[in-house]
């Protein structure tokens, strides 16, 4: 089935106000028997007139009835188009009668509801066969005059409904459109935090320790600096792809920048491999918790001297010796405030302060771009401060229990 946004509205709009307007040429018959009669100029000026108001009326009911706005005509078009009917009447005889009550129902249509659309359908059904009876046609040919006008009334109903369906589809897909704009900006937005924040970071790090060697050990600077420079390099391409939408990071190299950049840190980074090896699109979302995770450790691991991870073949858990602070612990409501540890669950004292953690500092960028992959993936993250201090972050990818 095509998706809303494969469907052009706008274009099935069109073609009903076309194929509305198209309902002018039924006048040829009255207009033909007018002009065949050969009548002076007054008369035909008052005609060419008076269609001329009424086509103008009709096409702008209809351009309203299956427009991007509101359905109601405008009062001068209804006005205009009732009172031309009326007008044209003495002129154009029997014929005009049973052309005109397809345009006047359709009016009423757009302009009325419920009672009020009842009523002006009841006075239409008595002037048209008041006007007939009038100009001599017989009762028994004229009986189904108000049968057709019933018709009429009930596909006209039907047009305008389709009409308020097709505004509102219109809408739905502008709506949609715009929400994937939106959450595409969200992605852009999340991919290039991640991206960056690793990287920018080790570069914060590399300048400031430069910054502490230039006077002591210049060659030293010197080197930090041109690590600086390549790192900074990195960060461009980084950004390129980002852009260019071809950027899929590799665990081992989130790994391995890991470890050099909390090395520059003075905290060892442990790695303690899965057992089987890690399905693709999992070693992608691992590789995304390893660069935010390291990030985090950088930036909030106040006190941290060594980091663990440990991967499993369907998670990861990132873990330090810190202080346990974090300003972006909250990830997402799916974060649980309680965190399992090695099989065992970690008590209520734990409980109160991952809570506290999540009450005071917020949710933030970093942990909350990576709770929305985690979630697309399927999986379900998790971040506290386990009880034997530091910071612990995990991630698991649902197929088999949580590790």
């Amino acid at each position: 089935m095509s998706n809303v946004m494969e469907l052009d509205f706008s274009r099935g709009g069109a073609v009903a106000r076309a194929g509305s307007s198209a309902w002018l040429l039924i006048l040829i018959w009255p207009l033909w028997s007018f002009f065949s009669a050969a009548p002076g100029l007054g008369l035909v000026l008052w005609v060419v007139a008076g269609v001329g108001l009424f086509a103008t009326c009709w096409i702008s009911i209809v351009r309203r009835m299956f427009g991007p706005g509101s359905m109601t005509p405008r009062p001068w078009a209804l006005a205009g188009l009732l009172g031309s009917v009326l007008v044209l009447f003495p002129v154009l005889g029997v014929p005009w009668a049973y052309v005109s009550f397809v345009f006047v129902v359709t009016a009423l249509a757009t302009a009325a509801d419920g009672l009020a659309f009842g009523v002006g359908l009841m006075v239409t059904i008595a002037v048209e066969v008041g006007a007939l009876v009038a100009f001599g046609e017989p009762i028994a040919q004229i009986w189904w005059v108000p049968l057709i006008i019933v018709v009429q009334a009930v596909a006209v109903q039907s047009m305008k409904h389709m009409g308020g369906l097709l505004h509102r589809l219109n809408i739905a897909r502008e709506e949609v459109a715009q929400l994937a704009v939106d959450n595409e900006r969200l992605r852009f937005a999340r991919d290039l935090h991640d991206t960056l924040g690793h990287t920018l970071s080790s570069i914060t790090i590399r300048s400031q320790l430069a910054a502490r060697l230039v006077r002591s050990d210049p060659e030293r600077a010197a080197g930090e600096m041109g690590d600086v420079e390549r790192a900074a390099r990195q960060a461009l391409d980084e950004v390129r792809q980002a852009v260019a939408g071809y950027r899929a990071p590799s665990l081992s190299e989130e790994l391995e920048k890991a470890s050099r950049s909390l090395g520059l840190a003075g905290i060892r980074l442990e790695v303690t491999p899965a057992q089987e090896p890690i399905p693709a699109e999992t070693e992608v979302v691992l590789a995304w918790v390893v660069r935010e995770g390291a990030t985090n450790v950088l930036r909030h691991g106040a006190g941290a001297r060594t980091c663990w991870v440990r991967l499993w073949v369907d998670g990861i858990e990132i873990r330090d010796d810190g202080n346990g602070v974090a300003d972006d612990r909250a990830a997402s409501g799916d974060a649980p405030t309680t965190d399992q540890g090695d099989g065992h669950d970690s008590g209520g004292a734990h409980a109160s302060r991952a809570g506290q953690g999540l009450t005071a500092h917020g949710p933030g960028t970093g942990l909350q771009g990576l709770a929305e992959r985690v979630a697309s993936a399927g999986g379900r993250l998790e971040v506290g401060a386990p009880p034997e201090g530091g910071y612990r972050l995990r991630v698991w990818i649902p197929g088999t229990e949580a590790p």
